[in-house]
């Protein structure tokens, strides 16, 4: 499975950031809408988010590697092969939920529909076989991420998730999701969801970002 378009544009995406801090500058104006701040805790929560997130965003096409070649390893990779074939169709579509203009802040609807769609691939292995294909630790910010995109952009996300899952098509169903979900979102089961331990993540500190809707005007 080839990610290189994937990854090069995380590239581009990495580049804007560093020329623009765009991704930092959303994150700092959203932070100092907190009431009783300090500026070390903007700073920390500005610079550990800008991290997460990139980092968040520049492992996607490695999830998909990985999943690939567990599902491979398990001897399923071509019943779930569409669906990779479908998380790659989505990072090439000019129309997409979050404007990939706004560099690395336009790709998190990208890597979040991708980690979904491992996620979904993952946890369909874990209920026939009672063992997931990733550990269920690879998907612990995702939470946090669909959080910060906010809403209506995070439920046209999921849903769009349990749609792809389905091997519908991708521009179809980009314009149909548009198109229908505003703040309601549809009567539909949302993407499998694993319960997270561990540490409590930086990003739970940051506001959301309200990212999509608001860019698209």
């Amino acid at each position: 499975m080839d990610v290189k378009a994937i990854r090069d544009d995380v590239e581009t995406a990495v580049k804007h950031e560093e020329e623009t801090g765009a991704l930092r500058a959303m994150i700092e104006r959203a932070v100092r809408g907190k009431s009783g701040i300090d500026e070390d805790e903007v700073a920390r929560l500005v610079s550990g988010g800008v991290k997460l997130l990139r980092e968040f965003v520049e492992s996607a096409p490695t999830i998909v590697e990985a999943t690939v070649a567990a599902a491979e390893d398990a001897g399923v990779v071509e019943d779930v092969r569409p669906i990779f074939e479908t998380a790659l169709s989505y990072t090439r579509e000019e129309i997409d939920f979050i404007p990939d203009r706004l560099g690395l802040a336009g790709l998190l609807d990208d890597a979040y529909l991708i980690y979904g769609l491992m996620q979904e691939i993952s946890e369909r292995h874990r209920i026939m076989t009672g063992k997931g294909l990733l550990p269920s630790t690879t998907f612990s910010e995702m939470q946090q991420v669909k959080r910060l995109i906010g809403d209506p952009t995070a439920t046209r996300l999921d849903v769009a998730i349990v749609a792809f899952s389905r091997r519908q098509n991708v521009r179809e169903t980009i314009e149909q999701i548009l198109g229908r979900i505003g703040e309601q979102g549809l009567a539909m089961d949302l993407p499998a969801r694993v319960a997270m331990a561990g540490e409590r993540s930086l990003l739970a500190d940051i506001p959301p970002l309200d990212l999509g809707q608001a860019e698209r005007s």
